[in-house]
C-alpha cells in the first residue's frame, strides 16, 4: 500500500475537523466529486484552485493548509482562535465587528477586515 502524500491527509484532517464527507467538502467547495474522489483513489495532489476552493470551504487560507509549525499562543489565544473557527460566517462578521468596535480606543490594534 501506498503512503498518503501531504495534502491529502491534510484534506481528510480538515474534512473530520468540519465534519465533511467527500461529498458535502465537493459540493461546499465547488467542485466536482470524480475529481475529489479521483484524487483520493490516486494519492495525487489538486490543482492550486481545487486546493484554494478547498480551503475556502474549510474556512482557511492556504498559508494555513500548508503550516505545519506549532504556534505560539496562549491557552486563551488558542481558545479564541479554536472558538472563531467553529463560527458561521455571519457569526464570524459579528465578533469581527465587536472587536473593531472594542479596539477602538486603542492605537496599537489596527482594524481588523
Amino acid at each position: 500500500m501506498y503512503e498518503e502524500n501531504f495534502c491529502i491527509r491534510r484534506i481528510k484532517e480538515l474534512m473530520e475537523k468540519n465534519h465533511f464527507n467527500t461529498y458535502r467538502l465537493a459540493s461546499k467547495a465547488g467542485i466536482s466529486l470524480s475529481t475529489l474522489t479521483s484524487m483520493f483513489d490516486k494519492n495525487t495532489d489538486p490543482r492550486v484552485q481545487t486546493l484554494e476552493k478547498i480551503c475556502s470551504a474549510c474556512g482557511i487560507s492556504v498559508s494555513q493548509f500548508f503550516e505545519r509549525s506549532s504556534r505560539d499562543l496562549t491557552g486563551d489565544q488558542e481558545y479564541l482562535l479554536n472558538a472563531y473557527d467553529l463560527l458561521s460566517p455571519s457569526a464570524k462578521e459579528h465578533l469581527i465587528s465587536y472587536l473593531n468596535y472594542l479596539s477602538q480606543n486603542v492605537q496599537e490594534l489596527p482594524e481588523l477586515k
